[in-house]
């Protein structure tokens, strides 16, 4: 008769690991992405999510086996040992690697940018936000993390905006390196007037417009300047071409609304820096995530509200939530156990999938490492409640199909089997 079973470790520990799978996530994000290719990124991200998961949860049926039966601890367990890395990190790292490489094809005919022009705050205040120079530095090191198909031009303003370096192709080193030198040789002087940069940044891509290439815009300030924000944004908005932009809250938090609403109203991302020094990551990321994206973070530009991709997410990580459940019950070798699992492992994979794209794409609480944590969570814990959620029955064999394993191992001694069921096993 199907019963049904809850251990309070169990779910314990499956918490727990979701929680230790989701930082360690958020720091291969922080520390690879754009290091690693985007395919073995995520192929590692839910991999070691995975095996979290079924080495927390089979410790915890070795502590106190609720799940399975005592017995199973001393005749099965080390065939789970056996199994566990290939049904979680194997499977797991095939799945995200597969599943990112669909993410990222495009069928659409919207084409990621092609270029890339940056403004550069260089008023007189950024002799003390940026004694070293870091943003200039971070724009010199973009050029070089460029794609040789991309071009790219240097806007640079205080009072007023100049043209530091036109449009020029990557793959001409000696232009790149004009370039890096003309960004080194800017000083640090004046005010800030934005709303020219902006202008100036918008008649050098009309100028240079070819047909059939993207430009996109990434701006950073450390202040604040006046604008008729509609009238700035309006030309952008009308050719769709995207302002990201980096900030300094901590310096002018009405600066850094500014040039937050700079970038939602023309489709881009907004940056909020703490320091100089951390620049340099932002202007690469910022290029990355206008390139390409990753199944477990935002989208921007032109794909940011693509239904498609939406949809596409939630469906790839349903199909991650069963493929988690199915692995616990490899591990336990049950198909019994394996079915209740799947079953509430795609119950949780919708729910994460929701979480992550509602969260990741419209709402400013939950954004970032919030969803992705709760997302994690939702993935361990609930998919380990099968059992509680959906009953399973006492008499099987294994999926491998060897001899009865859990509660059926003793089939060849009745005595036994009725003593065991006796108990409540």
């Amino acid at each position: 008769m199907p019963v049904r079973k809850f251990s309070f470790l169990f779910f314990v520990c499956s918490i727990i690991a979701g929680i230790i799978g989701a930082v360690m996530g958020e720091w291969l994000l922080n520390t690879y992405y754009g290091v690693w290719p985007n395919l073995l990124l995520m192929g590692v991200y839910f991999a070691q999510l995975a095996l979290l998961f079924g080495l927390f949860c089979l410790m915890a049926e070795l502590i106190h086996p609720v799940i399975n039966v005592r017995s199973w601890r001393l005749e099965y367990s080390g065939f789970s040992w056996k199994v566990l890395a290939p049904a979680t990190l194997v499977m797991l790292f095939a799945a995200g690697l597969i599943f990112q490489f669909l993410y990222s094809l495009n069928f659409s005919t919207v084409k990621p940018p092609d270029d890339i022009v940056m403004v550069l705050d260089i008023s007189d205040s950024m002799n003390k936000t940026d004694p070293k120079h870091e943003s200039l530095k971070a724009a010199a090191k973009l050029i070089d993390h460029m794609k040789p198909s991309h071009r790219a031009s240097v806007i640079s303003f205080n009072n007023g905006a100049t043209v530091t370096k036109s449009m020029f192709p990557i793959s001409d080193k000696n232009e790149s390196t004009d370039a890096r030198e003309q960004i080194k040789g800017l000083k640090y002087d004046g005010g800030t007037d934005i709303a020219s940069a902006l202008k100036t940044a918008m008649k050098e891509m009309d100028d240079n417009h070819m047909q059939g290439r993207k430009p996109m815009v990434i701006l950073f300030s450390d202040g604040y300047s006046e604008l008729e924000l509609d009238a700035v944004v309006k030309p952008y908005q009308d050719q769709e071409i995207i302002i990201n932009t980096i900030g300094m809250s901590k310096i002018d938090s009405g600066g850094a609304r500014l040039l937050k609403s700079l970038a939602s109203r023309s489709g881009g991302s907004f940056h909020d820096i703490k320091r100089a020094n951390e620049l340099t990551n932002v202007f690469e990321k910022i290029y990355l995530e206008n390139q390409d994206r990753l199944l477990m973070t935002e989208r921007y530009g032109l794909f940011k509200d693509s239904l498609y991709l939406a949809v596409l997410r939630v469906v790839l990580i349903t199909i991650i939530g069963g493929l988690f459940g199915l692995a616990l019950g490899m591990i336990f070798d049950n198909r019994y156990l394996a079915k209740s699992y799947t079953v509430t492992g795609l119950i949780s994979g919708i729910l994460a999938g929701l979480v992550l794209e509602m969260g990741l794409q419209g709402s400013a609480i939950l954004s970032g490492f919030p969803s992705r944590m709760i997302a994690d969570i939702l993935l361990t814990a609930l998919t380990g409640l099968g059992t509680m959620i959906i009953p399973i029955r006492e008499k099987f064999s294994g999926i491998t199909g060897r001899q009865p394993t859990g509660a059926d191992f003793s089939a060849k001694d009745p005595s036994a089997k009725r003593d065991r069921f006796s108990k409540g096993f």
